[in-house]
């Protein structure tokens, strides 16, 4: 079982590949959202750049917050979506999920400062260290080294949706 990474006295993470969500408590949907030139998309909320993701809505599938989310902060559609797995949160004694996907673009459409993000930004993942302060973390990292490995792959099997 892998160590979890602490991030503050009341705060660990780690994460779990392809972890299997039955009734467990998830709190958050994000993507790691590459273009055809397999650069990353992030956004930017107040002065903090990250990957584009939030909170799901009642009665809400995982994928549709996804697909939600990356349409409200970054006003890109997605598709060629695949579960990666889950960020295991245990704060003030309390354990949660926060579910990470790969997709790849399908259209970007102009930016509007709608929601809560001011910017959006493609980026070589080489780079990423410019803008994303924990990219070195090893929650984050494995993350990213996974959605690398699956996005350069051709992923054409029936987990991914249209």
């Amino acid at each position: 079982m892998k160590k979890y990474e602490v991030l503050s006295e009341k705060c660990k993470i780690r994460w779990i590949e392809n972890f299997n969500l039955t009734t467990e408590k998830y709190k958050q949907v994000s993507g790691y959202v590459f273009n055809e030139n397999n650069e990353l998309l992030i956004v930017k909320n107040g002065d903090t750049w990250t990957i584009p993701g939030g909170h799901p809505e009642l009665y809400e599938y995982t994928i549709g917050t996804l697909i939600r989310e990356v349409m409200e902060e970054a006003c890109v559609n997605v598709n060629r979506i695949k579960y990666l797995g889950a960020v295991e949160v245990v704060e003030n004694e309390e354990t949660y999920y926060q579910l990470r996907y790969v997709a790849r673009v399908k259209e970007v459409l102009e930016f509007v400062k709608e929601w809560e993000t001011s910017e959006r930004k493609f980026v070589k993942c080489e780079d990423l260290k410019q803008y994303i302060k924990w990219c070195d973390g090893v929650t984050f990292k494995a993350q990213l080294d996974n959605a690398k490995k699956i996005v350069n792959e051709d992923y054409e099997d029936s987990s991914i949706s249209a």
